[in-house]
């Protein structure tokens, strides 16, 4: 019996053995782990519960400084590997994942679970894996969920002109990158005008989803004194869908733009200049509440055709730091965006999903951050910003804002880039009568009537990649 015993237990192994010696056998060779945030501690003494608002005007989300902004969390492990079937390959590849993890309702981050009221709110907005310099040449490819974007303004956590995180895939060689996404959400309150629509299914009404697909191109070309100009282009589609005896037809949108970046020669490196300038047509003029999707579709389309054919924005953004010496440096922005939906009208106009959104919007926004190292390890930053949000036929709602914030620096760098922080802040702001009678903040709506807003706390934020 042993022996037979013996003589079945190698025959089950033995195509198994087989299989393994066949399979290419990959090695992760190596592991890091990244994160980002911001959590602390902040109060309004304004508001009867002193619970910490946001003093940024409704619809600009960071713009207007970001140092009082709530709590958030990120984490992103990476597996990075190197092949092994050919010592002489130099190909790189990656996989990563980013979580991130953000209250809500205002509350701490630390003080709430899943299964509090306006709790926590998790997301893993990347999971992907990307290759590059394949076989030693200068082609790259990727494909999965990314947060896939490139400068901001700091200050503003504000990606103001390649921003295309989504999901979808990309090659790349050398300078020239070519990327197709595929955006499309259905989320509630907006309900993701253009993308949701009723589908009538076996005895009942379901909201379904338009896919939308965008295909951009991105090409960098290097130029004398240490400038490089960007350009981009991306083009829109979205099927038409029919439901019921309510057709919506094929919906289209484009974006051209171009990025000037500009290397400058201070006493201290790290000086820099960049202008963009960006305009989408139809579908493609998305870019609101601090972010600049260009997928996330604002206003509302035409009332008769349903589509946003006539629908356009403009965005233009300087973005400067000046390293001016050991002792200073120098943090500013100007931005503006205008934008328009397919209606015909620039108030409230009913959207796909029914409910009535504004047609029509201009921000404008001016801000500097300035660091003083008084030490190598404690730092004065001081930021003004001036902020302009008009909706519609609205008068403008302004916000002037002024914010100090003494900070330990444990790495002992001074560079505007090193981190962690640990932050004194104080920010106060001063909002005109419009945006005041009109609680344009979320300050605003807790303190109703007030012309000026102020907040206090500790916080800290970090990076590490």
């Amino acid at each position: 019996m042993k022996a037979i015993r013996q003589i079945l237990l190698t025959g089950m192994l033995l195509p198994l053995s087989i299989g393994f010696s066949n399979a290419q056998v990959v090695t992760n060779k190596h592991f890091s782990l990244g994160t980002t945030g911001r959590i602390g501690a902040i109060v309004s003494p304004g508001i009867a519960g002193k619970t910490g608002k946001p003093l940024n005007l409704h619809g600009q989300g960071s713009i207007g400084g970001r140092l009082e902004q709530g709590d958030y969390f990120d984490l992103m492990p990476s597996i990075h590997f190197t092949p092994v079937t050919v010592k002489e390959d130099t190909t790189y590849i990656d996989f990563q994942v980013r979580m991130g993890v953000y209250p809500s309702g205002g509350q701490f981050l630390g003080n709430v679970t899943s299964r509090s009221t306006d709790g926590l709110t998790i997301a893993m907005p990347e999971a992907y894996v990307e290759a590059r310099n394949i076989v030693g040449s200068n082609w790259s490819a990727w494909a999965g969920a990314r947060y896939r974007r490139y400068d901001d303004i700091h200050i503003n956590d504000y990606f103001y002109f390649d921003d295309h995180s989504s999901q979808g895939f990309g090659i790349g060689r050398k300078q020239t990158e070519l990327t197709v996404l595929f955006p499309a959400f259905s989320d509630g309150g907006a309900s993701a005008t253009p993308y949701a629509y009723p589908a009538a299914g076996k005895g009942s009404t379901q909201t379904a989803i338009r896919q939308r697909t965008i295909v951009i191109g991105e090409h960098t070309i290097n130029l004398p004194y240490q400038n490089r100009v960007k350009f981009l282009g991306e083009y829109h589609s979205l099927p038409a869908v029919r439901s019921d005896s309510i057709a919506y037809p094929e919906d289209k949108g484009w974006v051209i733009g171009a990025k000037l970046s500009t290397d400058l020669p201070t006493t201290k490196k790290g000086s820099f200049n960049q202008l963009a300038v960006r305009y989408g047509k139809g579908i493609a003029n998305g870019g609101d509440g601090g972010n600049t999707f260009t997928w996330a579709t604002y206003g509302a389309p035409d009332t008769e055709t349903r589509q946003f054919t006539n629908a356009r924005s403009l965005a233009v953004v300087e973005h400067f730091l000046l390293n001016l010496s050991n002792k200073f440096s120098l943090n500013g922005y100007a931005l503006y965006t205008n934008s328009r939906g397919g209606a015909a009208a620039t108030g409230k106009v009913r959207n796909q999903a029914g409910n009535f959104v504004y047609n029509s919007k201009t921000d404008l926004a001016v801000g500097f951050r300035s660091f003083v190292y008084l030490t190598d390890w404690f730092h004065l930053l001081n930021e003004l910003h001036y902020t302009s949000r008009t909706d519609g036929d609205q008068p403008a709602a302004e916000m002037i804002k002024f914010t100090i914030a003494p900070t330990l620096v444990p790495t002992a760098s001074r560079d505007p880039w090193a981190r962690p922080h640990i932050r004194l802040v104080v920010s106060t702001a001063k909002y005109n009568t419009f945006a005041s009678e009109n609680t344009s903040s979320d300050y605003l709506q807790q303190a109703a009537g007030r012309n000026w807003g102020v907040t206090l706390g500790v916080r800290s934020e970090w990076w590490l990649f």
